[in-house]
């Protein structure tokens, strides 16, 4: 039997054939916890992001509608103007979720961590009247 497959023996009978065992307990209550955190993370960084998506999608709808009724350059150039900003809002608000999301992974893997699923700030600033 090679050294190799002998330290693997060990390590198995070490860390997953002890019953009982506090520490490998530990560990895989940890892991799963973890796990939760990190769904429970994303599904809210997900969410706010669809959210954003939705907005826009009705805001250049309106935005486009707007601009097809416009009865000057100045009117047309206003409302691309609006539609202009919401987006630029929204492309705002999904960088900061991004950080925030960073920032909940990393305290998801942290020690410091309480029970309790750390929400990712879902709640980010978009302009719900332009794209």
């Amino acid at each position: 039997m090679s050294n190799m497959a002998q330290q693997w023996e060990a390590m198995q009978r070490t860390m997953w054939r002890v019953p009982g065992s506090d520490a490998l307990q530990d560990n895989v209550r940890c892991f799963w916890k973890i796990q939760d955190r990190i769904l429970y993370i994303t599904k809210n960084f997900a969410d706010g992001w669809f959210e954003r998506r939705h907005v826009g999608s009705h805001a250049a709808l309106e935005a486009a509608q707007r601009m097809c009724n416009a009865r000057t350059g100045v009117d047309l150039a206003q409302e691309l103007q609006e539609w202009g900003s919401g987006a630029f809002q929204r492309v705002m608000a999904d960088g900061l979720a991004c950080q925030q999301l960073a920032a909940a992974f990393v305290g998801a893997l942290s020690d410091k961590q309480e029970n309790e699923p750390q929400q990712a700030g879902t709640k980010t600033l978009y302009h719900a009247e332009a794209a």
